[in-house]
């Protein structure tokens, strides 16, 4: 399952439902009851939220925190993936979303962790959200 970077911004953001049920995924994935996967990508979204909304600190802390976790791996954004990138803008997804869809079909990744609802236009992947 690919990570996307809003789970990873609710689980580290918000004391409310969504934040919850984010954490609990997060602490399933440390304990390595379910596997995840991201990209680069993502941890720099997630890092440039947390800068603008946090301090400096607290993003190095969440970056430092998924790169060093041993049960998330994290995927390059290579020219492999950027030829596919507008194969997804053309079903209408933002450019970082798009990335994130062809870094999926890239590795043969078909489910990805959302709560971006965008991600339901790409046929052959699974939006799910956390629980």
């Amino acid at each position: 399952m690919f990570l996307d970077a809003n789970i990873f911004i609710y689980a580290f953001r918000s004391q409310e439902q969504l934040g919850a049920v984010c954490q609990k995924l997060i602490e399933r994935v440390l304990k390595g009851e379910q596997a995840a996967t991201t990209s680069v990508l993502v941890m720099d979204e997630v890092f440039f939220y947390f800068l603008h909304h946090k301090d400096r600190e607290f993003a190095k802390k969440i970056w430092n925190n998924i790169l060093n976790n041993r049960n998330i791996h994290i995927l390059a954004v290579d020219e492999k993936v950027a030829r596919e990138v507008m194969r997804y803008t053309d079903i209408g997804l933002e450019p970082r979303d798009a990335l994130h869809a062809a870094t999926m079909k890239a590795n043969l990744i078909d489910t990805i962790c959302s709560y971006d609802k965008g991600f339901d236009k790409v046929k052959g992947l699974k939006r799910q959200e956390p629980k």
